[in-house]
């Protein structure tokens, strides 16, 4: 009888070892596979010249009325840069992602559907 107990404990005890491992190792797996964007400062925006770049972008698309409109912080991508910008009158948000050369890769809405570029 007092085998009995030893197995049933042996089999709860490693099989709460186990899963506690393979959660350990999922965790590592998709931290090392999702690259962080990085926030650039206002500093650093400034100092590199992001500002009149990502102006100079916006000017380009027809949709975006820069008197109405708020830019947020500009972030470091592993492709390049992005950042949105939002009218402030009706919401209107647009996602815009730019190369590590500020070449325009995209301009999205919300909904994912593309800006009319001229």
């Amino acid at each position: 009888m007092k085998n009995c107990y030893v197995l049933f404990l042996l089999v709860f005890l490693s099989s709460i070892t186990y899963s506690n491992i393979i959660y350990e190792v999922g965790t590592l797996s998709t931290n090392n596979q999702t690259p962080k964007d990085r926030k650039l400062s206002a500093e650093e925006v400034q100092q590199r010249g992001f500002d009149l770049l990502a102006n100079e972008i916006i000017e380009n698309i027809n949709e975006i009325d820069l008197r109405k409109t708020a830019r947020s912080a500009i972030f470091e991508t592993s492709y390049g840069f992005r950042w949105k910008m939002v009218n402030l009158h009706t919401g209107k948000i647009i996602i815009i992602k730019v190369d590590k050369n500020f070449k325009l890769i995209s301009a999205r809405n919300s909904d994912n559907s593309k800006v009319i570029i001229p």
